[in-house]
């Protein structure tokens, strides 16, 4: 591994030592206008701080500024997203047309369409954020290009993807561009295209925003264990994961500590696997956890112990994990 391994999640809020919300409603000290309070309410919500981003939006909301009060209005709005309720972000929207400030005005185009597309209305989302696109805020027009990829994406469309990537990444804003790199990179791995997808990922992973550098750490780590021939490249996929492990992140800490138990499981340390493998069984996603659990029902010593982590892995996992579960206990009952 080169020395200079960059670390992922360094930027940006963070999960851990966020302020007190009352904090963000009383201090003194924060005196927001219309890009900061949607960069703050932004980093809150990018890890999962609602909380924090309704005390930014109440915050706004107070202001003697009409365009610092619509910001506490897109706020809403984008919390409402967040918590899967479009009709209500919709509702918040209705009353921000109208604005002669363009950078209001894009960030309207933008959370609308993403509004209209969590409701379905593609149509009405690909025009909102072709209106965004057009406008010269570059933050919008770069996140609505990524918004007009996934939808791209969704249709196999992987040519436009491409386009609006590349569009994103032209935007000169690095929390932006480095998401773009990571949608890119992911686009470049479904292709086939793993030289250029570890490029694409080494580049995300300087972004501000720490889950997407998160993201892209993982997957990095993943590609270069699986594409790796010398052992510079599965040190540095091992220093990735144990980078994204220590994070501490919800989501993404228990994945790299399975995938770190399974590379130790392999150097016949199994001692050393179990506690982490312990921890993937607390993830959040079920196929992370069910992969805990079927690594655990296979090198317990306990038959009881290691028969319940199988029972859980073949009712909670998916496909090859279900199928190797149930043939795990098949095989223990025979002995």
């Amino acid at each position: 591994m080169a020395d200079g391994t960059r670390q992922p999640g360094q930027g940006g809020a963070s999960w851990v030592g966020l302020p007190d919300p009352v904090d963000i409603l009383t201090s003194q000290d924060l005196v927001l206008d219309f890009d900061g309070a949607m960069e703050l309410a932004r980093a809150y919500l990018d890890v999962d701080a609602r909380e924090h981003a309704a005390a930014v939006a109440v915050r706004a909301g107070g202001s003697g500024e009409a365009d610092v009060r619509v910001a506490g209005e897109l706020v809403t709005a984008l919390i409402h997203l967040a918590e899967g309720e479009s009709r209500q972000a919709v509702k918040c929207l209705k009353p921000l047309d109208g604005f002669s400030d363009l950078d209001v005005a894009a960030e309207v185009f933008l959370v609308r369409g993403m509004a209209m597309e969590a409701r379905g209305k593609r149509g009405d989302a690909d025009a909102n954020y072709r209106l965004a696109m057009g406008l010269p805020r570059a933050i919008s027009a770069g996140l609505a290009a990524i918004r007009l990829a996934g939808m791209a994406l969704a249709t196999d469309d992987l040519d436009e993807a491409g386009r609006m990537l590349q569009a994103a990444m032209g935007c000169g804003v690095p929390v932006v561009t480095a998401r773009a790199e990571l949608e890119l990179a992911l686009l470049l791995e479904r292709s086939g295209n793993q030289e250029a997808a570890i490029k694409r990922y080494r580049a995300a992973i300087d972004s501000p925003q720490q889950k997407t550098a998160l993201h892209a750490a993982f997957n990095l780590a993943g590609l270069l264990r699986e594409t790796g021939d010398s052992p510079e490249q599965l040190a540095e996929s091992r220093h990735y994961l144990e980078q994204v492990h220590a994070s501490g992140h919800p989501g993404y800490a228990p994945k790299a500590a399975v995938d770190l138990a399974v590379s130790l499981l392999e150097e016949e340390r199994a001692d050393e696997a179990v506690p982490l493998l312990e921890e993937g069984t607390a993830a959040a996603d079920p196929a992370v956890c069910a992969l805990a659990h079927f690594h655990l029902g296979i090198i317990l010593i306990d038959a009881e112990q290691a028969r319940r982590h199988l029972r859980t892995a073949q009712k909670t996992g998916t496909g090859e994990v279900k199928t190797r579960a149930a043939e795990a206990l098949r095989l223990r009952r025979d002995r």
